[in-house]
């Protein structure tokens, strides 16, 4: 059937119908008020509080200082080792729980009624994204305060912890959508968590090997980069930043890298051939490229959803 005609909405109605969405809110209350929701977080909480304590018991047993490990060195390896749990949970615990929010409905035998009500394509989708989305943030968020121990023992700033936030919410946006994106487009939940997983396992370890088989390829130019001009020079550092730039786990490595080397945040300046040239921070396109990827891919999830319904 075709959606009913609305008129345009104010942003401040847009905001209200966000939490006012019957999707949002029946997804929400039967995660929520079952068992299992706080039992996983208390269980993740617990866990990661373990793994916190036996990495300063390892620095602990290999320092040889008598007043203990450095403090600075145990909160990088904190403040990493909580950065790759929540990137985890990012790339494979989000698209889980959409990649079969649509299909499921298929398989329930309830996406036609569901299609029949006067529910558009755009809050439906939207609805179903909000509901997955809110128990990830919700683990992303629960880990903060153990990161702040990180934060107390030095060697981690606070601009640190809040550009790796920014980069885990963009990408666990991200991620959820095409798992979604996926639910929609596949018709059983084994289809299309192959294709969730598939696509996230691609962009996270396929994507670097293939950077690193090119960077192997053309390593005979960069050691005969004396010969090269510093135009040439340049561009391949351009074009190595826009690949980390396109993968989770590099994008935190080089811009960790960039601010501790010169603390930049934004811009980082590099020397080639006497010459200075600007490069933007990985987290910062990042957040940029994976903020497109989601409206594109929201979009394409909605045609294909009212494009099922009209059928």
């Amino acid at each position: 059937m075709t959606e009913l005609t609305q008129p345009p909405l104010t942003k401040k109605q847009r905001l209200k119908n966000l939490g006012r969405n019957p999707v949002t809110v029946k997804e929400l209350r039967g995660r929520m008020r079952g068992r299992k929701a706080f039992v996983v977080l208390t269980v993740y909480l617990l866990a990661m509080s373990l793994f916190v304590l036996l990495i300063y018991a390892a620095f602990a047993a290999n320092s040889s200082d008598p007043f203990g490990p450095n403090a600075r060195d145990v909160g990088k390896a904190i403040f990493a080792a909580i950065i790759g749990v929540q990137g985890f949970l990012v790339i494979f615990v989000g698209p889980a729980y959409t990649a079969g929010a649509i299909t499921g409905e298929k398989e329930r035998q309830t996406y036609d009624l569901l299609r029949t009500t006067l529910l558009t394509a755009k809050r439906f989708v939207s609805g179903k994204l909000l509901s997955s989305l809110a128990y990830v943030f919700l683990l992303i968020v629960a880990a903060i305060p153990l990161q702040s121990i990180a934060f107390l023992l030095g060697g981690v700033s606070f601009v640190e912890l809040l550009v790796s936030q920014i980069v885990l919410l963009a990408a666990a946006v991200s991620f959820a959508m095409w798992g979604l994106f996926c639910s929609a487009r596949f018709r059983s939940t084994m289809a299309a968590s192959v294709a969730t997983f598939g696509g996230a396992l691609f962009v996270t370890l396929i994507t670097p090997m293939l950077a690193g088989l090119a960077l192997a390829i053309v390593s005979p130019l960069l050691a005969a980069s004396a010969a090269l001009s510093w135009v040439g020079e340049a561009a391949l550092v351009y074009i190595l930043t826009l690949l980390a730039a396109t993968n989770l786990p590099a994008t935190l490595l080089t811009s960790e890298f960039f601010f501790l080397d010169s603390g930049a945040v934004f811009l980082y300046e590099e020397s080639i051939a006497g010459r200075t040239i600007y490069l933007p921070s990985p987290w910062f396109l990042f957040v940029l490229f994976y903020s497109l990827l989601t409206l594109f891919l929201y979009w394409l999830t909605v045609r294909k959803v009212r494009k099922t319904a009209e059928r």
